[in-house]
């Protein structure tokens, strides 16, 4: 190529970006709104999917809309998890509608999930999903809630097999094969927490799984063995695995039990959040960012991150020991045996903190009726027995009182 050639090229693309500018400079002469630069978050692979995810991602369980979605973008969030049943179905919907409008859909891991009791309607129940989030597809797709008996959809411990049936490995062969999810999955925050570890063996068993989406603390992982055991199972399997619930409301006083945490900008909850990062078989923190002050917090403690040291973690523990009391996810029974009951003591509690510190007050009051009517009478319960047996220690009288006055 001879030098006239050269200079002709470079005189071409000088050209091309001085109109590029002169295109957008009376916008800025004129003040325009400009959008933020996106700041990035760190990624980590989501299992055998070979997707590299944000290591946090957006829950959607509120009445989410436009503005909370464009600062989640700017703040670097690209997944964004959502369902049928969050605000109706209204939320999937919002959440559809940004990805369209934006044009940021080829940036984001869309998850959307649902309550099949067949395979057969596991399949057909994601053209549902698809229509009411107006896509084409989603990234992946989950079996929600399962084990969850105020959702009334699972059948127990019936369910718990699903995971390992061929009947549903090839319900889930037939989603990817069709283009309409990437990959498939389950969710649970089931108790007794024998049930949710059981889900996960089964789900190594069986192959098909490509992600769980699982509520779990960093105390849970301590206290529990089998259920860590099953933890690593499914990293050693290579399930994309995604946390939620990792605090467990109430939380407070980590400034008092490991100062230094304040000046690393870390608060009770970002403590919780940068312990979870901390174990490299989570690939990324399912977050009920339901505002922007918790959006931005957040956030900021995931591009900040870096791992834990042992004394950290046992600081991170001592708080959640001491101070976590808004609901058990670690629950073994021992409340109900304790009390003669079959109330279903740590789902009401999470109910109660969907409505207290969620300020979802009408989900919250669907799940609570749909638990079976003994899961939700503790009129003979002895309430202390059940707060004594608790692992998390929870006050039951004062949870069921608000309860009764809230939720029923």
């Amino acid at each position: 190529m001879d030098s006239n050639e050269t200079s002709r090229r470079e005189f071409l693309r000088a050209g091309a970006a001085a109109a590029a500018a002169a295109s957008v400079a009376p916008a800025v002469a004129m003040g325009a709104d400009q959008p933020a630069k996106p700041k990035g978050l760190p990624v980590r692979k989501l299992g055998r999917t070979g997707v590299d995810v944000t290591i946090l991602n957006q829950g959607s369980a509120f009445s989410i809309g436009a503005r909370h979605l464009n600062i989640m973008h700017e703040e670097g969030v690209r997944y964004i998890d959502t369902a049928d049943c969050y605000k109706g179905g209204r939320a999937e919907r919002a959440c559809g509608e940004w990805l369209n409008q934006s044009g940021h859909r080829k940036e984001y891991f869309l998850v959307t999930k649902d309550h099949p009791q067949t395979p057969d309607e596991w399949v057909t129940m994601l053209d549902r999903r698809l229509e009411n989030a107006q896509q084409d597809y989603v990234d992946l797709y989950f079996l929600h809630g399962m084990g969850d008996a105020g959702f009334g959809r699972f059948p127990m411990p019936a369910s718990q097999l699903w995971p390992k049936q061929k009947a549903w490995a090839k319900a889930a062969e037939r989603i990817k094969k069709s283009g309409k999810a990437k990959f498939v999955g389950l969710s649970t925050h089931c108790n007794p927490i024998t049930a949710r570890t059981q889900l996960l063996n089964n789900a190594v068993k069986g192959g098909w799984v490509d992600a769980i989406m699982v509520a779990v603390t960093p105390t849970l992982l301590r206290e529990d063995a089998k259920f860590n055991k099953a933890i690593d199972a499914c990293a050693k399997a290579d399930i994309g695995l995604i946390s939620m619930k990792e605090s467990r409301g109430g939380l407070a006083g980590i400034e008092k039990i490991f100062p230094e945490f304040k000046a690393r900008g870390l608060s009770p909850v970002t403590a919780v959040l940068t312990a979870m990062w901390t174990d490299e078989r989570f690939a990324t923190i399912c977050s009920h960012m339901d505002n922007i002050e918790k959006l931005k917090e957040n956030a900021t403690a995931a591009r900040n991150f870096k791992p834990m040291t042992a004394t950290e973690l046992t600081a991170v523990h001592q708080m959640m020991d001491g101070h976590a009391k808004g609901f058990c996810i670690g629950c073994d029974g021992s409340c109900r045996r304790a009390a003669g009951t079959e109330t279903a003591f740590s789902d009401i509690a999470r109910y109660l903190c969907y409505c207290e510190e969620n300020g979802d007050r009408e989900g919250a009051r669907q799940l609570f009726a749909a638990l079976p009517p003994a899961a939700r009478d503790w009129s003979k319960a002895d309430l202390r027995a059940a707060s004594e047996a608790c692992c998390s220690k929870l006050d039951f009288e004062s949870i069921l009182a608000r309860a009764a006055e809230q939720l029923a």
